[in-house]
């Protein structure tokens, strides 16, 4: 019954079937771009909800429609950035600025967005190569660092009612040494990624996404398959990030006026069984998340929301009904399953600027928290953050700060196998529990084809010792914490972590980037044997695809 109640919906419910609309994957540079525009030109006529990504190629065009009244007004750079998304969804934008004059040959890029293409009355099918091969060296190991990425994207309509998207790669490459460490180590998984092996000092991995999605009625839109999903508007996400691995769900989106209610229903990896070279050959165990977020555009330009997960060893059906409160469910079975209750919200600004914020609750009572001893039992995390678009009048100098935090064993359980994880690695925050965060970005794109970006985090994290479980470490059972009260943030050995990153990105051709990165991080443990620092410069030809960021 598990994958049945997931799956049903791609064979059960087109009879109700309407005009269909894909996904804009998850890259964050193209939803910067998204979110200056949106944070610019949203108003109470054209309500865009990016909270929840990906969002939906048609919405996204709708509101560029919107954007294109602006168009003489829009700086050179903008204007550039708002052909290139126009261009990237020209199904619904019909663009009048994708026609390339210069196609390969008249076999390959007739439109500049697209490798290849077929369009007819019953079909369109986007197909582009996906690439990314990096060289560089990481000042705390010997040799070079490498990345070779090859493999293909594609996604389309059939008969304009049902969407599709896959996308498959495969990689060999040498990481830098804390990247290879977090794989081999603790807690040896590899962020972002799915199945990965190991030869020698080399890494090789396959990345494999897919999905059909089809709209139940104007209102309501459905997607189902594998893949992954982020919830927020910061650098990072105290809900659900895109950190681990892609799994397999469905998710249901409705849209009334202000308000949005998606549900997210997930099978996601309990745990992995190890071989000598990495993952081995198994049915590995599961478990199985429900989600869902009710959010309101109270004014134009504030978005409140309001969601609810729950992880369960089992597919119970009661969680499938999705205008249920997971809680009262999850009690009346005498609570088995770990449960997390929370809000966010978002306000644009004077089209200026943009506050965020994410507020997250495991445990909590208010009569300890009062009394300041530390209880163990007050598990939540914070996020706070703000963006500042055409920073002191400069054009296209987006800034941004952000602040997280997450108490000691927060999103862990009594059962290790139903804590907040997917693939050995968390679904929300890099750094798991028990830290504080301050994050800093700039943007700055000087001219149209060229992409700049600085950014700072440092982190402070405590981490386990000799056995002892000081709650950083998500798949360990809270019934192991070293106390009951006096805990506090970054307890057991305390960490420091510094993480610098310069990158440029200039666009040769429609989504072709060369990439330089220098990224300095310096991790200062209290343990000396712990502590690590490199400099790691790196230069990539990237294709059709978002760079790895590895920022932990």
């Amino acid at each position: 019954m598990k994958r049945l109640l997931v799956l049903s919906a791609l064979f059960f419910f087109p009879v109700l079937l309407a005009a269909q609309s894909t996904f804009v994957p998850y890259n964050r540079d193209y939803y910067h771009l998204i979110d200056r525009f949106q944070i610019k030109y949203q108003d109470k006529q054209h309500l865009f909800p990016t909270t929840v990504k990906p969002v939906r190629r048609s919405d996204l065009s709708t509101f560029l429609d919107h954007v294109k009244t602006k168009y003489d007004s829009l700086s050179p750079q903008d204007r550039f950035n708002f052909e290139y998304l126009y261009n990237d969804n020209w199904q619904w934008t019909k663009s009048e600025y994708n026609q390339n004059d210069k196609s390969w040959w008249n076999l390959a890029y007739d439109k500049k967005s697209d490798f290849l293409f077929y369009e007819s009355e019953k079909a369109i099918i986007r197909i582009n190569p996906v690439a990314d091969f990096l060289v560089g060296q990481d000042s705390d190991q010997d040799g070079t660092v490498y990345t070779n990425t090859r493999g293909l994207e594609a996604h389309g309509l059939i008969d304009g009612k049902i969407g599709f998207y896959t996308f498959m790669t495969t990689t060999q490459g040498r990481f830098a040494g804390y990247v290879t460490d977090r794989v081999l180590g603790a807690p040896r998984a590899f962020p972002n990624e799915g199945i990965w092996k190991e030869d020698g000092n080399v890494l090789d991995v396959t990345h494999a996404r897919g999905y059909f999605t089809f709209n139940l009625t104007q209102s309501i839109d459905v997607q189902a398959g594998y893949d992954k999903n982020f919830v927020g508007n910061g650098l990072r996400s105290m809900v659900l990030s895109d950190f681990s691995s892609p799994y397999l769900f469905l998710k249901i989106n409705t849209r009334l006026g202000p308000f949005q209610y998606t549900n997210l229903f997930a099978e996601l990896t309990e745990d992995i069984i190890f071989g000598g070279g990495g993952p081995a050959d198994g049915d590995y165990p599961n478990k199985y998340m429900a989600f869902h977020r009710l959010s309101i555009n109270i004014t134009p330009n504030f978005e409140f929301g309001l969601y609810e997960t729950i992880i369960s060893a089992e597919a119970n059906i009661n969680y499938f009904n999705p205008i249920v409160f997971y809680r009262a469910i999850e009690q009346q079975r005498g609570s088995p399953d770990n449960i997390l209750l929370g809000l966010d919200f978002k306000w644009n600004i004077k089209n200026r600027y943009q506050v965020y914020g994410q507020f997250l609750l495991d445990e909590f009572l208010i009569d300890e928290l009062r009394s300041g001893n530390g209880s163990w039992r007050n598990k939540f995390g914070v996020q706070l953050g703000a963006k500042y678009i055409d920073a002191f009048d400069i054009n296209t100098l987006d800034l941004q700060m952000e602040f997280n935090l997450a108490r000691p064993y927060f999103y862990a359980y009594e059962t290790p196998d139903l804590s907040y994880t997917n693939y050995r690695n968390p679904l929300a925050h890099p750094l798991g529990a028990n830290f504080k965060e301050v994050v800093l970005t700039a943007r700055y794109q000087p001219i149209n084809k060229l992409y700049v970006t600085g950014k700072i985090i440092r982190s402070q994290s405590g981490e386990d010792d000799q056995g002892l479980n000081y709650g950083s470490n998500l798949l360990l059972s809270t019934d192991t914490r070293v106390a009951d009260f006096g805990n506090n943030v970054g307890q057991g050995v305390g960490a420091t972590n510094t993480f610098i990153e310069v990158s440029g990105s200039y666009m040769l051709v429609n989504n072709l980037f060369i990439d330089g990165r220098f990224v300095y991080r310096n991790f200062s443990s209290d343990d000396d044997n712990r502590s690590t620092s490199g400099l790691i410069p790196m230069l990539s030809l990237r294709w059709n695809l978002p760079a790895r960021q590895h920022e932990f």
